[in-house]
């Protein structure tokens, strides 16, 4: 069969559209279809200008992918024919004996030195086929949703997993609790949404541009849901909004840039959990961004955690597919509106949808 795979030629270049043949999966593997692909930040910013992790141009972008599982290979018992999967961006290396991705290992492929990516060292999905090995199939994120299921909302499944790692790593910081959430895109409003779910006392979101914050509030909001502008005032203005508490419990900077992570430790107070979750990098690479935590006041005394998020493990996987097939989300589709929906031949114009200060999530349609 054939396969078509739009190809990136490099950076700020242009797509193009071309045809491989496809063989049938072999012992282990599945040959998937691709149905809906939602548009990451990270592709953006490989399309405007690279990231040093790629090696091999010309590239093929999209990780954030649901598909229908077309033919499996002998031996393959958990998927069969007709199934819709959702799939992770972060893979395993492939090593059956590596303790952070192996058959024995913690399942924290984040970890590991020779992890894969989709969309980077791992082809991503904008193509219309692809052959899935042995080892991905058996180690990597890959979930299957219920019959019937949305493939519009399956294809959030790895965005939703990397927000997940994030606000349950540390136990008992969201439910109650006061949630700052520095931006307003998709992943902060992934977050508002989990946050109500899990039952927040109030979610404050802090944003620079207005547009984009009216939108979330407007689609998104509640009674306990707060929007703030990101002026010279937002300090104060985030203390003020915390009252009765003093400071706020859970703070998530979701915008990758440095005056975020400037602004994040100024938030900090009693007890609060800093998740460190959109990364700045560029063409060059990841800037420093130096901070000075005291060890005895800060972290010892006044309690304070600072993690980061660097993409998903299954733990994530699970939860998000857990979210979805739950339902927990009943305002999901408000993230894409018609103006963010775009078919297999539109990649490039998707991307640049994805990039303007008002939109959301922007998907990819396969049929």
């Amino acid at each position: 069969m054939k396969s078509q795979i739009h190809y990136l030629d490099q950076p700020g270049g242009q797509f193009t559209l071309t045809e491989t043949d496809l063989g049938q999966p072999g012992p282990g593997e599945i040959r998937l279809k691709t149905v809906t692909t939602s548009v990451c930040q990270s592709d953006v910013v490989i399309y405007k200008q690279g990231l040093p992790r790629i090696k091999k141009w010309p590239a093929v972008l999209l990780h954030e992918a649901a598909c229908v599982v077309d033919e499996v290979g002998e031996g393959v018992t958990q998927f069969e024919p007709g199934d819709l999967v959702g799939l992770g961006c972060d893979i395993p290396c492939g090593d059956e004996t590596c303790i952070y991705c192996g058959e024995n290992g913690t399942g924290d492929w984040t970890s590991c030195p020779n992890t894969w990516a989709t969309g980077h060292e791992f082809d991503g999905f904008a193509r219309s086929h692809a052959i899935l090995p042995a080892w991905f199939v058996k180690y990597g994120p890959i979930v299957k949703f219920p019959k019937g299921f949305s493939p519009s909302h399956a294809c959030q499944l790895e965005p939703l997993a990397c927000c997940l790692e994030g606000m349950t790593r540390v136990n008992h910081c969201i439910e109650n609790r006061i949630v700052v959430l520095i931006g307003a895109g998709s992943q902060s409003t992934y977050a508002l949404q989990c946050a109500q779910a899990m039952n927040a006392r109030k979610i404050i979101v802090i944003n620079r541009g207005q547009e984009r914050l009216e939108r979330v509030l407007r689609d998104f909001g509640g009674p306990n849901v707060v929007g703030i502008r990101w002026d010279d005032q937002v300090v104060e203005n985030v203390y003020q909004e915390c009252q009765p508490f003093n400071e706020p419990h859970f703070v998530m900077v979701n915008a990758p840039v440095a005056a975020a992570y400037e602004l994040a430790p100024k938030l900090m107070g009693y007890g609060t959990v800093m998740d460190a979750h959109a990364g700045v990098k560029g063409a060059s690479g990841k800037p420093r961004l130096a901070h000075e935590v005291d060890l005895n006041n800060d972290i010892h005394y006044r309690l304070q955690c600072y993690q980061a998020t660097h993409g998903s493990s299954m733990r994530g996987i699970r939860l998000a597919h857990q979210f979805l097939s739950e339902g927990r989300l009943p305002k999901i589709d408000l993230m894409t509106n018609n103006t963010e929906r775009f078919g297999q031949n539109e990649i490039e114009a998707a991307i640049h949808r994805a990039a303007d200060s008002d939109s959301l999530k922007v998907i990819v349609h396969w049929d």
